[in-house]
């Protein structure tokens, strides 16, 4: 009779022979995952030591064919360290985004909830682990884990160990509050001042680089663009010569323990690549920046002294010195900007940048009925007639991105037509 056919991922069973020499030595049948047969040997001075090498070296096979394999009494720390493979290999994470994952699943969620088996995680268990993170260690933790224990879950039902999400049906961690601040122009101005007179009397050693604080202000105020990707400026990606004046956002800087220090080729997403109209004030600091950075084509504007870029994490400390110093000696008797608040971070943080940013700051309702909006945008060019409108105007040039900035209750309108840059007020 013919031996009945192993499945995938399968062990035969296990025979143990004597060998001449007194050792012992295990063998059996394997099929790896991709249906491949084995003949797996191991041996040990003991019946017990042979066979735990044999499954130690099928585990090692299934694992070159398919990846890690779980059974059914796998705890939450084994389909972790598998959902990080998995992660890892797959290759559709920024490596910033590994690392984060690989933190919170080693400081947060093992050290929680590892020991549990995955089986055994509930809706309940799971309400009561969220609640113990977030008062143990802080909210931000607890929604790292949330997030980590998630995409677990959804490793456990790829491997048939769980039949649904128990994390989505959890109560939901309360939002982080979001501190925004508005600027009026009197206001920025009055910031500009303070980076100026920042420890410039004697007393302190050595000045802190107070142009690149003022300076990467403007050109973040006037763009909306994030801080790295105002770090990753080169020479060649801004021209202000040109009328408008234009800057290229085609990367950011990033930094991350595998990588260290690099230019990522495009913004955190891909199509969000741009060449934006700079508004004066912004031009006038890249202009200043461009007196300081080096001749070649490539060369950072805000670089080193060997030449590298910036790191986002050295300007923030920059920042975060400025900032706490202003708050402690107070700004100057003058209390209309709370120099702690309304600085850089709510200014520069919208992902979307440009147009959307700012429309964000505005209810739906009213972003939606702004004139420069792409639903009333394409309304309008379905009812005007050529030379109506400004985007039938000849020689618009559509390369330029139209850019609205708003600060407090005033704002300007930037665009391009033949006769260059206008602003509005």
């Amino acid at each position: 009779m013919a031996r009945a056919k192993l499945r995938a991922g399968e062990l035969g069973t296990i025979r143990i022979i004597r060998l001449p020499s007194g050792r012992y030595q295990a063998q059996a049948r394997l099929c790896d995952e991709v249906g491949k047969a084995h003949q797996v040997k191991a041996s040990g001075t003991t019946e017990a030591l042979a066979e735990t090498a044999l499954r130690e070296k099928a585990d090692s096979i299934l694992n070159d064919t398919g990846g890690p394999t779980l059974g059914k009494n796998a705890t939450i720390a084994e389909v972790g360290a598998v959902f990080l493979y998995d992660k890892g290999r797959a290759g559709m994470v920024e490596d910033s985004t590994m690392e984060a994952y690989e933190q919170a699943a080693r400081r947060v969620v093992v050290p929680a909830c590892g020991d549990l088996l995955l089986r055994d995680f509930t809706v309940r268990r799971c309400n009561r682990i969220l609640a113990d993170i977030r008062e143990k260690k802080s909210l931000a933790a607890a929604r790292k884990a949330r997030s980590v224990l998630s995409q677990i879950c959804q490793t456990g039902i790829e491997y048939d160990i769980l039949l649904f999400n128990p994390v989505r049906d959890a109560r939901r961690l309360p939002l982080p509050e979001k501190k925004t601040s508005v600027l009026t122009p009197e206001q920025l101005l009055h910031v500009q001042r303070l980076i100026r007179g920042w420890r410039k009397d004697e007393g302190y050693g050595p000045r802190p680089n107070v142009e690149t604080l003022e300076n990467a202000m403007w050109i973040m105020v006037g763009t909306s663009i994030r801080v790295g990707e105002a770090l990753a400026l080169r020479r060649c990606d801004v021209d202000v010569a040109s009328s408008p004046p234009t800057a290229l956002v085609d990367a950011t800087i990033k930094q991350t323990k595998a990588g260290g220090l690099y230019r990522k080729p495009s913004p955190k997403r891909t199509r969000q690549k741009r060449n934006i109209a700079l508004p004066s004030f912004t031009a006038a600091a890249v202009r200043s920046q461009l007196a300081r950075a080096g001749k070649g084509r490539e060369a950072y504007l805000f670089a080193t002294k060997t030449g590298r870029p910036l790191s986002v994490s050295n300007y923030e400390r920059l920042l975060r010195t400025f900032v706490d110093d202003n708050a402690r000696a107070g700004s100057g008797g003058d209390r209309s900007v709370d120099v702690q608040h309304a600085h850089l971070p709510p200014i520069h943080r919208d992902p979307r940048g440009g147009r959307r940013r700012d429309q964000s700051r505005l209810p739906t309702p009213r972003a939606r009925e702004r004139a420069d909006h792409p639903r009333q945008l394409r309304r309008q060019r379905r009812t005007c007639r050529p030379g109506d409108c400004r985007h039938h105007r000849p020689g618009l040039r559509r390369s330029v991105l139209t850019t609205r900035s708003c600060i407090g209750k005033r704002e300007w309108l930037l665009y391009v037509d033949h006769d260059g840059l206008r602003v509005k007020l």
